[in-house]
């Protein structure tokens, strides 16, 4: 069985995704402020609900339209683009909420683990973006041979 990915990834798809994720993060965003705190779950639940439904019954419109078609796939990017659109603020919420616990050590951590490896980009890169001397660059491979790179 092979898959079609042009049909499964594409143009149409990633425009069914972004579009009610974009949608969906602003009615987010609007939520969370004009919600007090307690209620912010249930307002995401039905606005979730409501988007999601909306992208299903869309495809069912354009399966009367003689110029559309009504696929299955749409309706799952639709689904994909409100979840993530949505996520996107809850997550923001929370992590303004616990920033001080969560984002110091995570952060730092990320930091830790992700500097040697962009670093590492930076000596590997195979399209340079600009050029340095060759004995600057024989220094700098003596030192990552010395550091075990």
């Amino acid at each position: 069985m092979a898959l079609n990915y042009q049909l499964l990834f594409g143009m149409d798809k990633q425009l069914h995704f972004i579009s009610f994720a974009v949608i969906s993060a602003c009615i987010g965003v609007m939520i969370i402020l004009i919600s007090n705190g307690h209620r912010v779950k249930q307002h995401m639940n039905v606005v979730w609900m409501t988007l999601v439904s909306i992208g299903i019954f869309e495809e069912y419109r354009q399966y009367y339209l003689p110029d559309r078609s009504a696929e299955f796939i749409d309706a799952l990017a639709n689904i994909l683009g409100v979840t993530v659109g949505l996520a996107i603020p809850v997550l923001l919420l929370y992590l303004n909420e616990h920033r001080k616990q969560f984002i110091s050590k995570v952060f730092r951590n990320y930091i830790l683990i992700m500097l040697p490896f962009l670093l590492g980009l930076f000596f590997l890169n195979e399209r340079p973006f600009f050029s340095v001397e060759e004995h600057f660059q024989e220094k700098l491979r003596t030192l990552s041979a010395f550091i075990g790179w």
